[in-house]
């Protein structure tokens, strides 16, 4: 499953690099036939089949792979697709034959259709349905994508929501308080993070108010009122503002974030044996199966943002 993960996982790569203009985009051709490879090897390794090095690539697995003449083999589909992306392939890497907008439309296609009708047959699931959070490195994050995915098997999609959004707050706040990001390596910090349980403006005008207090003599009687007023509507913008700088610095979609914060519920937590999380929602909560696909797609991107961005941190020479 973590091989067929990585596979799904170059496949989105491609489409990703086949939508930037060029030349950037010409370097999805490799990275499709990246993904077509490593799925025939893996598949020649499920089924248990030696195949021959030297025979040219569309043999080698096409026809190695055959009933016919591997009896445990299977018939593989897809293989003229597989051939023309394989051609476009080898006149870009060997002879720098750049693909054009069309060859490019017609590679991303080919390795979609092989994929998604070689999947079932080989492994016995659908391509969409390969789990990608096998490739999350943060074993936190990845245990609590399973129980995700188990409660909702369960059909406890209140629980499985709210585990969404724990894996997502612990991926935040393990990077603030990272070691790395305390010497100032981390792109995601932008100062320390603001803590969510604030005083409210009516307690913050209380402490404000000190009408006994020679420095309040004579102040206006609303003037505890307004600074509180306008000392909590900066602290909101402000904690809002950080925590939107910092996704963005991950590259995730704001709008997406948003999406996330509206599907899911939210979360407290209950100490004394432990700090247990507990969640809430408004009435008539009942996000449906898309919705918790879409959040849980959601964390994994994160999780695989914070790993690319953290690969790339390098500290001075000096350190």
């Amino acid at each position: 499953m973590k091989n067929l993960a990585f596979i799904r996982l170059l496949h989105r790569q491609g489409i990703e690099q086949s939508l930037l203009p060029e030349p950037l985009s010409f370097t999805s051709v490799l990275t499709f036939h990246d993904a077509v490879e490593m799925f025939l090897i893996v598949t020649a390794e499920h089924l248990g089949a030696v195949l021959k090095d030297r025979d040219p690539f569309i043999k080698r697995f096409f026809e190695g792979l055959h009933p016919s003449v591997f009896p445990s083999g299977v018939e593989l589909q897809g293989q003229y697709g597989v051939k023309r992306l394989n051609d476009l392939r080898n006149g870009f890497k060997h002879t720098a034959g750049f693909p054009g907008p069309q060859a490019i439309n017609d590679a991303k296609a080919d390795t979609a259709r092989f994929l998604e009708e070689n999947t079932p047959r080989v492994f016995g699931l659908t391509f969409e349905g390969i789990d990608l959070a096998e490739v999350v490195q943060h074993d936190q994050t990845r245990a609590h994508l399973k129980r995700a995915a188990h409660l909702d098997a369960e059909g406890k999609r209140m629980e499985a929501m709210g585990t969404l959004a724990v894996a997502f707050e612990q991926l935040m706040t393990d990077q603030v308080n990272d070691a790395e990001a305390a010497r100032g390596l981390s792109a995601y910090s932008f100062g320390t993070r603001m803590s969510q349980h604030a005083l409210r403006r009516d307690q913050v005008q209380a402490v404000l108010h000190q009408p006994d207090h020679a420095s309040r003599r004579g102040a206006p009687t609303r003037a505890a009122e307004t600074l509180a007023r306008e000392y909590t509507h900066t602290r909101d913008v402000t904690r809002a503002l950080q925590e939107g700088m910092r996704l963005m610095a991950l590259g995730v979609d704001f709008h997406q974030y948003q999406r996330f914060t509206q599907l899911t519920p939210a979360v407290g937590y209950t100490y004394g044996n432990g700090a247990e999380p507990r969640y809430s929602a408004e009435p008539g909560y009942a996000p449906n199966q898309t919705e918790f696909d879409f959040c849980r797609q959601f964390v994994i991107t994160v999780a695989l943002r914070l790993i690319e961005i953290n690969a790339r941190a390098v500290p001075p020479s000096w350190r």
